[in-house]
């Protein structure tokens, strides 16, 4: 037996079918019919499938997209089946959808996450190296399913540019500007007490929590607060000109860094 991942592009109805199948088994929520997963394949569009030893674990699924004039991929959904999550196959299926994107000549794969979702955040802007200057507020309305449950559905939207070696200098200066106070309550949950937004410093850090999901269970409130401050931090700082570009973790105090920079 052996725990490597297979990753191989998905076509099949059959293929599409136990994608569906581990999609909402992940998610929770009601899954993609295959007659569209099916279309997009055969128009443009890129199904990945993570295999150990012949079971699907893990899938990536993307679509054309088009914007000012310009063709890029939309990545719309990846999964890991829980048994096999926090093994590092999240980043092994977007490392192989930028190389099955180059294939067909797509030069941005551009996707949206919770920026509350810290896990998330570490693999899209920290391992990927992908950019944010778009936040959408309550993007996708309500949704079903424990992950979404009781939040209003903000995203980052994120830039990947697969034919940059680095899409911004990645040198950072050692020191960010910190704008935000964070303090823990009476059962240890980190809260934003006071934040200020006038800053021009070229590089500056805002926390987010590392557990958003436990606080989310144990004080829904406090949750909201964190959407409700970290949504109304970020709108300002995208209006001046930042942009994410990458994250600082300290786990041990519950809380990462988005690092942002002024761009020029």
């Amino acid at each position: 037996m052996s725990n490597e991942l297979f990753i191989k592009s998905l076509s099949t109805l059959e293929e599409l079918q136990e994608v569906q199948q581990l999609e909402t088994l992940v998610w929770g929520m009601d899954s993609i019919p295959t007659h569209q997963t099916l279309t997009a394949v055969k128009n443009g569009g890129i199904v990945l499938g993570g295999y150990i030893n012949d079971q699907l674990v893990g899938f990536q699924y993307s679509f054309p997209g088009f914007k000012d004039g310009k063709v890029f991929l939309c990545s719309h959904l990846l999964a890991i089946h829980p048994e096999h999550q926090k093994k590092g196959y999240g980043k092994l299926l977007k490392l192989a959808q930028r190389e099955e994107a180059r294939k067909k000549g797509y030069d941005l794969i551009s996707w949206t996450y919770d920026p509350l979702e810290s896990v998330n955040a570490h693999l899209n802007i920290g391992k990927l190296n992908a950019i944010c200057r778009t936040y959408m507020e309550d993007c996708y309305g309500k949704l079903e399913g424990s992950l979404n449950e009781g939040l209003s559905t903000d995203r980052f939207m994120v830039e990947w540019y697969i034919n940059q070696d680095n899409q911004m200098d990645q040198e950072l200066p050692s020191q960010a500007t910190h704008l935000v106070t964070i303090e823990k309550d009476e059962h240890g949950l980190p809260f934003i007490k006071d934040y200020r937004l006038d800053t021009y410093e070229e590089v500056i850090a805002i926390p987010i929590p590392t557990e958003i999901q436990k606080i989310k269970k144990e004080n829904l409130s406090l949750a909201i607060d964190w959407r409700s401050k970290t949504r109304k931090i970020f709108q300002a700082l995208f209006a001046k000109g930042y942009v994410v570009v990458g994250i600082e973790r300290k786990k041990e105090d519950n809380i990462q860094h988005y690092i942002l920079k002024k761009q020029k």
